[in-house]
């Protein structure tokens, strides 16, 4: 790899679907309980795999603080609170350490949009449950992934895996949340504020 930071070669070579994600989700209304419920769903449709297949990948041989990163069970209890099932899910597929890399690119930095997320929720005052969206805000969990990120040797990385493997985590999400799409009547029309999964 050059001096460009893997970083930045995982933002650029993502940048086209993660337009496509924030526009697809742009326009729902997360701080209703339906809409907020949908959300959930399709989140954990799309994270609960993704995380499944890291985990039988060995992620947690190579990022040690691993458990402290997933998601999937804030999740359930989230759902749980509002009454909702976890939704089906087919099975996702790591290939590589490198891939894993792209695709851990994605779910790390959706921590950055779920700050965001709580905030519209919180402000709302419907008293809906936090645990995913909150997840990891004490430690700073993006920061130390971009540290373990930039550690990573660059002699034999293949930066067109892990690329691949963040496009096929936007691509993940961004399935899931059209597939599970809320009624219209949970639908923004006013233009959302752009969520960063």
């Amino acid at each position: 790899m050059s001096e460009i930071s893997l970083r930045d070669r995982l933002r650029a070579a993502t940048s086209q679907d993660h337009a496509a994600l924030d526009a697809t989700v742009a326009g729902w209304r997360i701080e209703t309980p339906i809409g907020y419920g949908a959300f959930l769903i399709a989140s954990y449709a799309a994270l609960a795999p993704l995380e499944l297949a890291l985990e039988e990948a060995g992620v947690a041989d190579w990022l040690p603080d691993w458990l402290q990163r997933a998601r999937r069970a804030a999740l359930t209890a989230d759902l749980a609170e509002l009454g909702l099932d976890v939704p089906a899910f087919e099975p996702a597929e790591v290939p590589s350490r490198e891939a894993a890399a792209g695709l851990l690119y994605v779910l790390e930095g959706s921590r950055l949009g779920a700050k965001f997320l709580a905030r519209q929720v919180r402000a709302a005052g419907a008293g809906l449950p936090l645990a995913y969206l909150t997840h990891g805000e004490g430690p700073d969990l993006w920061r130390s992934f971009l540290a373990w990120l930039d550690a990573i040797p660059k002699v034999g990385f293949r930066t067109d895996a892990a690329e691949a493997g963040a496009r096929y985590g936007f691509r993940c999400f961004s399935e899931a949340f059209e597939r599970l799409a809320p009624s219209s009547g949970s639908l923004n029309v006013r233009a959302g504020a752009h969520v960063r999964v």
